[in-house]
């Protein structure tokens, strides 16, 4: 039998590691959020600009060189737009 001296199953507790401090804050659940704009191309067969029929992200719409309609911005979940980064929801 192990007597009392036995460092075996010594060892110190620290109540605090189990604890969050003051300072940390739990995780919060993220859900990913992209605007989304309606913008203005150029047709060259018209010769004039257009607006086009879906909204797109700032990138996306850079992309096309078009020109942002800053008054018409929605905020919505990055899983609604396709790979391209048009949002598919609104089209005209």
């Amino acid at each position: 039998m192990a007597n009392s001296s036995d460092s075996v199953f010594e060892f110190e507790f620290d109540p605090s590691a189990d604890r969050l401090s003051a300072t940390e804050k739990p995780p919060q659940p993220q859900t990913n959020y992209a605007t989304v704009y309606t913008f203005v191309i150029y047709d060259h067969d018209k010769k004039a600009t257009a607006i086009y029929p879906r909204m797109a992200t700032r990138e996306t719409i850079a992309k096309m060189r078009g020109k942002v309609n800053e008054d018409s911005a929605w905020v919505v979940e990055k899983n609604a737009l396709d790979v391209e980064g048009f949002y598919p929801g609104l089209s005209r």
